[in-house]
């Protein structure tokens, strides 16, 4: 992306690059429905624009922190969506659903090819600022807090998250709860009867927690800075990556009902602001200036 243009250029330029990976994943998607036997119509194509779209907005700002080469700005993206929009919910359905665990499995597999396209779309098309380019390499920054260090942060922040994802699920069981009892909404969901035991769900919570924390590495790594105002930053790009892509553009394509739509968005969307600021506090690096290149 070129920099120095005017402010109206960068919104265009920008907007058409949003638009191209929107229609591919479009594209994807269509395909998709396809090959599992649904019908193109208007409102899938306008899903996919929509969703393909909030991909690349929610991704914009770590592909323009990722100064490297193509295949590790491609992993570094990759990670979080694919972990965050497709796997992380397989992962719950594996316990909590009636869906053979086979299918499940292609399914992992199958979802990987569109998350890998996106991503290096999106890292093709929105390159690391100029001023970022000769900065330290990923491993180099992660490499300055050391592997104990790193472990234990992520174990407290995968046991937090695991506490107020049950904290939020009570504060918002009104709204949904009612779903859950609902024999049309158990079938549509294919919620597994009997339900698993406490321990099973409160341990895969905790693991999605701890795998969601070293999902961020990449996004930890470039966004970064322990100061309050950079904490506030960081918090606030994590909480908005897992809403985006965990809560509101999954709910996008939903069928379910929309109350429970509703109910279900605010319930992630307060997981995702505890995450992020438990991500911050817990996991974020202290800020370091970009290397600069230096005289022959």
């Amino acid at each position: 992306m070129r920099e120095g243009t005017t402010g109206g250029s960068r919104v265009f330029d920008v907007g058409w690059r949003v638009l191209v990976v929107a229609v591919v994943y479009s594209l994807l998607f269509l395909a998709s429905g396809l090959g599992s036997g649904g019908r193109p119509s208007v409102q899938r194509v306008g899903l996919g624009l929509v969703t393909g779209a909030g991909f690349a907005l929610v991704l914009l700002p770590l592909a323009r922190r990722l100064p490297y080469r193509m295949r590790t700005r491609v992993i570094a993206l990759l990670v979080p969506l694919y972990w965050i929009y497709n796997l992380s919910n397989l992962v719950e359905a594996y316990f909590i659903s009636s869906f053979p665990h086979a299918l499940l499995i292609i399914g992992a597999v199958f979802l990987i090819v569109p998350a890998l396209i996106v991503s290096w779309l999106i890292a093709w098309l929105f390159p690391a600022q100029e001023q970022l380019r000769n900065g330290p390499g990923i491993w180099e920054l992660l490499g300055r807090r050391p592997l104990l260090s790193w472990a234990w942060r992520a174990l407290l922040a995968g046991l937090l998250f695991t506490v107020f994802l049950e904290l939020f699920g009570l504060a918002w069981g009104p709204l949904i709860s009612r779903y859950y009892h609902d024999p049309a909404y158990i079938a549509q969901a294919h919620i597994a009867n009997p339900p698993a035991p406490a321990a099973v769900t409160w341990a895969e919570e905790y693991a999605r927690g701890v795998v969601f924390a070293l999902a961020l590495l990449p996004v930890l790594a470039v966004v970064r800075g322990r100061g309050w105002p950079a904490i506030l930053g960081v918090a606030a790009y994590v909480a908005l990556l897992d809403a985006a892509l965990e809560a509101w553009l999954p709910m996008l394509g939903s069928t379910f009902p929309l109350g429970f739509r509703l109910g279900e968005g605010l319930d992630l969307t307060s997981d995702a602001l505890a995450r992020g600021i438990f991500v911050a506090a817990l996991l974020a690096l202290p800020a370091v200036a970009s290397r600069r290149p230096t005289s022959p």
